[in-house]
């Protein structure tokens, strides 16, 4: 018989029902302390359980299956605080009481309506007013209206016009462009808003974008009358760099012509690099109507009526372009207070054979020069020798630039070319490397192959670069335009400033800018 089992577990129900049956039944409400609140208030949820069980014992806060956090019971009641509850509706929380051995387990809900919360955005600029084609970056910025970070998306306008959707980052966001109209243009930020967060427009910015102003001025300069433009932008630094550009060969009848006013795409990167820009012009020779710089050594192609005297001061060459350079130079240097350790001169063909003599006469003003198309000097007897100028004035960077296929001024044959009628036989760009290399006394090159072979640019070298110079920062470079022949590229220009404007003469914490030759 197995009726001892039997009576065992009919104890052992009994005494189960007997402690169910001992077990208080509780019930569990649960209310809120701002209803309906905003997205980033903080909300106090209070469970209160009747009959009240022990201190101590846990209410557990949930909305669905999502655990939001946990309140001790004192005296009956327990309390959660949270400020991130999902806005756009109505949130069910629910406080649930799990029981203990003498009381049950009971629940409660509240219905919480959470809305989204509001914005303020704000809107700055980097810089105002600019020059045309500046970039100027805008950055919006997002605050909650109680917590964040903000996310979502922020459209930049410019009028009625979108200039740029873009997505918050910690709560901002910019917008960079060089492509603002001239004039005054009205730039707003419109946050577009989420499920959190309400959407919200920025104060409107009046950015100016401004265009610079030109100047034809004239100076006599032994006795000659000389002839200049200047480019001022409309936004300069309190003391600007200087770039002096020197025009090639021209045509035409002074007063009514004179090639300063030629241009070479030097206004756009005036404006964006915040520089001014000089455009000198050279002597006029009235027999052949020919407009040249008195390079190296080319004082034949000149008339005495447009020579001057060349005495008062006493010049280096007759006419004295290099003495009007110079004077030119001190005088805007005074007159738009102009930084004396950025003064820098390009140029080219003829103008570029007059940066070489600068390079060389009056490299105590000018910190670089960027030669184009033309090699040191023209001289009338065949070559050997070369002719040579004196020494430097002082060390001075140098980037030259010459196409593969020039025959106006051949690099590299000792060809010839004609100013005035007078023909001149040229040195070879590695000449002219070579004697910027000495007298910077640069230690090392990038490569030992010379520049020409055989009369040509030697096939397959990019150019070359001489560092360890003399000075701080001093470097020689000579860049060969691929296929080229006697021709400015004004898309060049962007690179000639960066290396013109990272040799100052005072440039021991600048960044170097030469051109890769790889």
């Amino acid at each position: 018989m197995k009726v001892p089992g039997v009576i065992f577990i009919l104890l052992l129900g009994a005494v189960s029902t007997l402690s169910a049956a001992s077990t208080t039944k509780t019930t569990t409400t649960v209310s809120s302390s701002l209803n309906p609140s905003t997205y980033g208030q903080t909300v106090n949820f209070t469970a209160k359980v009747s009959p009240a069980p022990p201190n101590g014992e846990v209410i557990t806060f949930s909305q669905g299956s999502k655990t939001l956090g946990t309140g001790s019971l004192s005296g009956g009641s327990a309390s959660f605080s949270i400020s991130t509850l999902t806005p756009g509706g109505t949130d069910t929380v629910k406080a649930t009481y799990g029981g203990d051995s003498t009381f049950s387990g009971s629940s409660g809900t509240v219905g919480q309506v959470v809305n989204a919360a509001s914005t303020t955005t704000s809107l700055s600029t980097s810089a105002n007013p600019i020059n045309n084609g500046q970039s100027v970056t805008f950055t919006a910025s997002v605050a909650p209206q109680f917590i964040g970070p903000v996310t979502g998306n922020v459209i930049f306008y410019t009028g009625s016009s979108k200039l740029k959707t873009l997505s918050l980052v910690n709560g901002s966001v910019s917008y960079s462009t060089s492509k603002l109209a001239l004039g005054t243009d009205s730039i707003t930020a419109v946050y577009k808003g989420d499920s959190s967060f309400l959407t919200s427009s920025s104060n409107a910015i009046s950015e100016a974008v401004d265009t610079g102003t030109f100047y034809y001025p004239t100076m006599t300069w032994d006795d000659v009358t000389r002839y200049y433009e200047v480019y001022v932008p409309a936004v300069l630094p309190a003391n600007p760099p200087l770039l002096m550009m020197l025009h090639g060969t021209r045509y035409g009848v002074p007063p009514a012509y004179n090639p300063s006013t030629v241009d070479w795409g030097w206004q756009s990167v005036a404006d964006v690099n915040e520089f001014i820009l000089v455009q000198p012009a050279s002597t006029y020779n009235e027999n052949s109507g020919q407009w040249n710089w008195n390079s190296y050594f080319m004082d034949a192609s000149f008339t005495a009526a447009e020579s001057g005297t060349c005495t008062s001061p006493p010049a280096t060459s007759c006419p004295d372009d290099a003495g009007f350079l110079r004077q030119l130079i001190v005088n805007l240097t005074s007159q738009y207070k102009i930084n004396a350790n950025m003064v820098f001169v390009t140029g080219m063909s003829s103008g570029a054979q007059m940066t070489e003599r600068v390079g060389v006469e009056i490299s105590d003003l000018v910190a670089a020069i960027a030669p184009t198309s033309g090699q040191m000097e023209g001289q009338q007897a065949m070559p050997p020798p070369v002719l040579v100028p004196g020494n430097e004035v002082a060390p001075i960077s140098v980037q030259e630039w010459h196409g593969t296929e020039d025959t106006e001024l051949p690099p590299c044959n000792y060809g010839t070319t004609g100013y005035s009628e007078v023909t001149y036989y040229l040195d070879t760009v590695d000449d002219t490397f070579n004697y910027w290399v000495g007298q910077n006394k640069c230690s090392t090159l990038q490569t030992s192959q010379t520049l020409c072979t055989d009369g040509q640019a030697t096939p397959g070298l990019a150019g070359n670069l001489a560092t360890g110079c003399t000075g701080n920062n001093i470097e020689v470079q000579f860049i060969w335009e691929q296929g080229l022949g006697h021709s400015w590229v004004n898309s060049n220009d962007t690179a000639r400033w960066l290396f013109l404007s990272s040799h100052p003469k005072t440039s021991a914490d600048e960044k170097s800018h030469t051109v890769s030759l790889r």
